[in-house]
């Protein structure tokens, strides 16, 4: 009898257990479904009220891909959606009417969230400084430190200040990426809404496992973006404007900052959101990057983020959306997999995010990293570099004792004959006369085994003497499609005073002290006659 009772009682618990995770699935569905159907409402109100009172944003650069005016208010909907239905679900399930949460996160990242919603408002209506609105999120991202909602971990079992420290650190910077992510994607029709509503498949399976506040609360928020997306899909008709963008940023960094305090490794609590994050964090990091690169400042806007790279390579508004949401949807994949921490899954995750961040950065040619590749070239070659410089060198010192003409152009050839196809040296009529030149030289002009196969880069140095007069000029020509390894300021400085040194002592025999000269002038241009060296260059 006691087994059999035990038996009955498992089998009713588990019923019990299921009916329970049914009860809440439908609540989550229930969530997400009434809130797709308030926020559809109440973004045709906000659209309609924001065409009638002139609420509306002209494109306003080249940037811009719209070309009508289009209001920008769709994250009041967005907001005031998830506002309305979250207090009516904390009503219910405070009498008992729905699962309540166990934890109440939710309550304040929502009191923060709105001072990031009001900021994004106020730059929608008036416009704000970048800094502006980068100090409200450092001092909402100071709130969720302090309220608790944090990385937190333990570099050592006595924690600490440096813990703290490093918590908070990452705190605030996580807050601030994820804003800016979600504001720099948002630059065609559904790209942000949509690239966020798959990063929220992943906080809600994470909150599944005990926080139903936080899922709740995620299915809320996705329902009102997806009533939002109705209307901002190609062809919008609203857009998010920065009070949605700086609103949905803020509460996914604070959603994923409240479920990492259950990982329970560091790697998980930090490893999870990147990769479910990955496309706005890749855009972000890449415009940051290629804006210090460029010498740009890094609040600049431009028309080179991965959607307008997409663009240039003639897919339209819809192909790369959906180009977008397919590897989102990939990430949010990837990142489901990191859950249950492994190595074996770790490994294959992390080595295809990468192989897709890489071939990816490569298809869109970005000018910034293809100088990166010619740089990692070159640190390859550069033990050939090296021994260009240094022939350069060897070269320089030789000249400054040569006092013969004819020994000039063989010292050339010793260091300029790997790089260069050839040199023309053209001496000034009023230097020297034809008569105390030898016969090797053309009038003035010496060119070494000089042809007219193809076009050539010509790169030009002025020859000075002493006191500023002009001795002449030497024309270095190559190929366009070789490269050239030695370093120029070496050619434009050591290689061009020693080389005038050596032209001036030998025409006039007087001793010729270093001098400054003029600046290296580059140009691309068809020589008349061009000297090149003895190589075969049918290649």
């Amino acid at each position: 009898m006691i087994p059999a009772t035990l038996k009955l009682q498992s089998c009713v618990y588990k019923c019990w257990e299921k009916a329970i995770v049914r009860w809440h699935m439908l609540q989550y569905l229930v969530s997400f479904a009434v809130s797709v159907v308030a926020s559809s409402g109440l973004t045709w109100v906000v659209r309609s009220l924001s065409r009638r009172y002139g609420l509306v944003r002209a494109p306003e650069s080249s940037r811009h891909i719209h070309r009508i005016p289009i209001p920008r208010l769709g994250g009041l909907a967005v907001f005031g959606t998830f506002v309305s239905l979250y207090l009516i679900y904390a009503f219910v399930s405070g009498h008992g009417w729905a699962h309540a949460p166990s934890h109440d996160e939710v309550p304040r990242i929502l009191l923060l969230s709105t001072g990031l919603f009001l900021v994004g408002l106020a730059d929608d209506l008036f416009g704000l400084a970048p800094w502006t609105k980068l100090l409200i999120e450092v001092v909402g991202a100071f709130g969720l430190y302090f309220s608790g909602i944090r990385f937190d971990f333990s570099l050592t079992h006595s924690g600490g200040a440096w813990t703290s420290a490093i918590g908070l650190g990452l705190t605030v910077f996580w807050v601030v990426l994820i804003c800016n992510a979600i504001n720099l994607i948002d630059g065609l029709d559904g790209l942000a809404a949509g690239a966020a509503l798959f990063s929220m498949v992943t906080i809600f399976t994470l909150a599944l496992g005990g926080r139903p506040g936080i899922a709740t609360a995620t299915t809320i928020l996705a329902g009102s973006l997806f009533g939002f997306l109705i209307f901002n899909f190609n062809p919008a008709s609203i857009f998010l404007g920065d009070s949605g963008s700086l609103f949905l940023g803020f509460m996914l960094s604070a959603f994923v900052l409240a479920e990492s305090q259950k990982q329970a490794t560091t790697l998980g609590s930090l490893v999870v959101p990147l990769v479910s994050f990955a496309l706005p964090l890749t855009d972000v990091s890449v415009s940051l990057l290629r804006r210090f690169l460029s010498g740009h400042s890094i609040f600049g806007a431009d028309r080179e983020h991965i959607h307008h790279k997409l663009l240039e390579l003639g897919l339209t508004q819809r192909q790369v959306v959906w180009v977008l949401y397919s590897v989102s949807a990939l990430c949010a994949v990837l990142s489901l997999f990191l859950m249950t921490p492994s190595s074996i899954v770790f490994i294959p995750v992390v080595a295809i995010m990468l192989l897709t961040v890489f071939f990816g950065l490569r298809k869109l040619r970005y000018a910034e990293f293809d100088e990166f590749q010619r740089v990692g070239k070159r640190i390859v070659l550069q033990k050939r570099v090296f021994a260009r410089n240094i022939a350069v060198r060897k070269a320089a010192a030789t000249l400054e004792t040569t006092r013969d003409l004819r020994s000039i152009p063989l010292v050339l050839e010793s260091c300029l004959a790997d790089d260069f196809d050839g040199f023309e040296i053209v001496l000034d009529d009023g230097f020297a006369c034809n008569e105390s030149l030898p016969l090797s030289w053309e009038g003035n002009v010496f060119r070494m085994h000089w042809s007219l196969s193809r076009e050539k880069l010509v790169l030009a140095l002025d020859l000075c003497a002493p006191n500023g007069r002009s001795i002449g000029q030497i024309s270095l020509f190559q190929s366009a499609e070789s490269p050239l390894l030695i370093d120029m300021d070496l050619l434009r400085t050591e290689l061009r005073q020693s080389l005038a040194q050596a032209l001036y002592h030998s025409v006039t025999g007087a001793h010729l002290a270093p001098v400054r000269l003029p600046a290296l002038v580059e140009r691309r241009q068809k020589p008349v006659a061009a000297g090149y060296f003895d190589r075969d260059l049918s290649n």
